[in-house]
């Protein structure tokens, strides 16, 4: 959680402003291409056909697209308005119309109708905010009954993730910016407390998958492998 001694949710949000320009570059990188392969695996045996998604902090869009891409009407939002306008350039044109990105100030408080979705994606942002149950319960609230939330949050329990904290504490001491992130990324779960935090808000999780960082795809997915945890589950 942050702390009134830690940096806003307003400087996260700026923080990623300033990386709106090369973000979707990421995702030709190891460590942002094995995002969208565990976003792949939490949906394989699911149609999106016809299906009303949210992404929920979209960055550059990427997740959005293959949203789209798979069928799905998407409504992608994000609180930095540079990566909607990035978004907004790389769709493509035969999307436009299952595709739409929108500015919003948080997640925890969306300016939409009850159950307007049959499912959300949710990549990598509860790390940053400030109250990560309410936007749970934000989610459960847009939701339909029996829709799905497909979510990632880091993993407190990787060894990956800990290397992470202590090279950026010691550039911190040593005046390096290193791991800039974690001046941001202050919530961490393990799989079995982020389980519960589901079931509290109420969702049932189908399955957790450990993902993330530059390591071999077989040692992420051990439980103190990859730094990301993703998690898909059912609204009750």
């Amino acid at each position: 959680m942050l702390t009134s001694s830690e940096p806003s949710p307003k400087d996260a949000v700026a923080y990623h402003r300033e990386l709106a320009l090369g973000w979707e570059q990421r995702y030709t990188k190891p460590a942002f291409k094995s995002r969208l392969r565990a976003f792949e695996e939490c949906l394989a045996d699911h149609d999106l056909r016809g299906q009303d998604w949210l992404d929920a902090g979209c960055g550059s869009g990427t997740m959005a697209r293959y949203l789209a891409g798979a069928g799905a009407r998407v409504l992608a939002v994000d609180a930095a308005e540079e990566m909607i306008t990035m978004a907004r350039r790389l769709a493509e044109q035969e999307l436009a119309t299952q595709l739409r990105f929108e500015h919003i100030t948080t997640i925890a408080d969306l300016p939409l109708a009850d159950q307007s979705f049959d499912g959300i994606l949710c990549s990598s942002v509860l790390e940053y905010v400030s109250d990560p149950a309410a936007c749970l319960a934000e989610f459960a609230r847009v939701l339909r009954p029996r829709g799905r939330l497909v979510i990632s949050v880091a993993n407190r329990n990787s060894l990956v993730r800990r290397a992470q904290v202590g090279a950026h504490k010691l550039g911190r001491f040593l005046g390096q910016s290193w791991c800039a992130f974690l001046d941001y990324s202050h919530n961490e779960y393990s799989a079995s407390e982020f389980r519960t935090l589901l079931q509290e808000h109420p969702f049932a999780c189908e399955k957790a998958i450990p993902f993330g960082s530059p390591i071999p795809h077989w040692l992420q997915r051990k439980k103190f492998g990859g730094s990301l945890l993703a998690f898909c589950a059912v609204r009750e």
